[in-house]
This record gives C-alpha cells, sequence and structure tokens, in this order.
C-alpha cells in the first residue's frame, strides 16, 4: 500500500474510528467536512469535472432524530453549492441533500453516498409563493425527502476593488445578475466607461457564468477578453475602468 492510500486509511477507518469511540454525538460539521471530502473525491482526476447532484447521510436512528433539520440540510446544501464553485467542477440537474436513519448504524456513524439523478426522477410539487417555495425532491436512495434552499442563498459576492464605485457589493446566488449603468441592473456601475447593459452573469450546471452584453468597450476576466466565461473564486471582471472581484463567501 503507497503512502497516499495508507493515509487515506488511516484517516477514513482508525482514527475516524478512535474519535467515534471515545466521541458522543455527531456534530454538524462533521457531515459537513465528509461532504466537501466526497464531492473532492467525485470529482477528481475525471475529463469533464462533473460531479453527482444527489446526497444522501445514512445516520443511526438517534443521529438522525437530532440533525435531520431544515437548518442542518440548509448548511449542507450551501457547503455543495460552494464546493463545486471552490472545486471548480460542475454539476447537472437539481442538488439535493437528505438524510435516512439507518438501524443499522451505531450512534456517532455515519455512512455518505453519492449519485447522478435522473431528469425523471426530479417530480416537484406545485409552487407557493414563488419566494418561499421550497422544492421536495424524490430520491431513490431512500425514502427520507430532501428539503432544498430557495434558489436564492447567498454563496457568492461581487465587490469593487477599482474604480469610481469602489466598495460596492452585492452577494448573491442561482438568480441571473445584470451589471452596467442602468438603474434596473442589480449591480449599478456609474462608470462612464461602462455600457448601460454591459454584462450578466447566469447560474448554469450550478457555476456562474459570466457573458458580455455586447458591450463598447468590451468585458476582461484576468486581463483576456471574454465573451463568455465560467468563473472562479477570486476572478477579477474589468468593466470600463472598474474591477471586480467574484468570489465564494
Amino acid at each position: 500500500m503507497g503512502i497516499g492510500k495508507l493515509e487515506s486509511f488511516l484517516e477514513n477507518h482508525i482514527e475516524g474510528f478512535f474519535n467515534k469511540k471515545f466521541s458522543s454525538d455527531l456534530e454538524p460539521v462533521e457531515l459537513s467536512k465528509a461532504l466537501e471530502k466526497e464531492i473532492a473525491r467525485q470529482g477528481k482526476g475525471k475529463a469533464q469535472r462533473m460531479v453527482p447532484n444527489q446526497y444522501v447521510f445514512f445516520l443511526a436512528k438517534e443521529d438522525y432524530q437530532r440533525l435531520c433539520a431544515r437548518r442542518i440540510i440548509d448548511e449542507l446544501y450551501t457547503v455543495a453549492e460552494k464546493q463545486v464553485i471552490l472545486q471548480n467542477y460542475t454539476m447537472q440537474g437539481k442538488l439535493t441533500v437528505s438524510c435516512q436513519a439507518d438501524e443499522a448504524k451505531q450512534r456517532g456513524i455515519f455512512e455518505l453516498k453519492a449519485r447522478f439523478s435522473e431528469p425523471e426522477e426530479d417530480t416537484q410539487t406545485k409552487n407557493c409563493d414563488e419566494q418561499n417555495t421550497l422544492v421536495l425532491v424524490k430520491p431513490r436512495l431512500g425514502s427520507q425527502q430532501p428539503l432544498n434552499l430557495p434558489k436564492e442563498v447567498k454563496i457568492t459576492a461581487l465587490k469593487v476593488v477599482e474604480g469610481p464605485d469602489l466598495d460596492a457589493y452585492l452577494e448573491f446566488g442561482e438568480g441571473q445578475i445584470y451589471i452596467g449603468r442602468r438603474e434596473k441592473n442589480e449591480f449599478i456601475l456609474t462608470d462612464p466607461k461602462a455600457s448601460r447593459l454591459h454584462a450578466w452573469i447566469a447560474y448554469e450546471n450550478h457555476r456562474h457564468v459570466l457573458y458580455d452584453a455586447q458591450s463598447t468597450n468590451g468585458t476582461f476576466v484576468n486581463g483576456e477578453p471574454v465573451e463568455s466565461i465560467c468563473l472562479c473564486s477570486g476572478d477579477e471582471i474589468q468593466i470600463g475602468t472598474t474591477v471586480l472581484v467574484y468570489e465564494v463567501i
């Protein structure tokens, strides 16, 4: 067994065993860390860098009753959304995160399974209030239905670091963002070298994609002119004399 594989084995089995042996309760942070590692593992070494969109935690009954709450599911959903961007992966289909009670599991022990769901499996409920609609998705990995976050969960931000609108800041999530001088844009610039509608950001495959709106002076990312580009955390977007930083928050 190579050094890397041995370290991985120790981390996943022996260290985890002793941690659980001498600790009382499973903490939400342990689920978050496991989800981060699983997403990183799923995309590692794959040419398309596509990761599964369905994640199910199998928990002991006691842990399930304590941890399968809306707040914790919300946090895990956000962790997954951010990791896809931070790892520079993509994800197709609706993201679902859920928990399922497993009577075979001992308290403090859990298992995480990931899979790609097929389009026909994503059965949505009827919409209620558009601002607060929760989407219930029926997975095949378990009988419990996951609760997903509203679509406007804030996972990223734009901040002006150079230009007339220095320190202007906007947090956003899955909604489309329009950038430029016109008043109805989500991110309004006063830079005279920016077009009224200069660029926009769409949410595609759980990534933010920047599009130039056929602006007069063009849109640049990290110094290169672009018509469209999938953004990575830390990218610098130049519009006229304005420089914005895109980052995961």
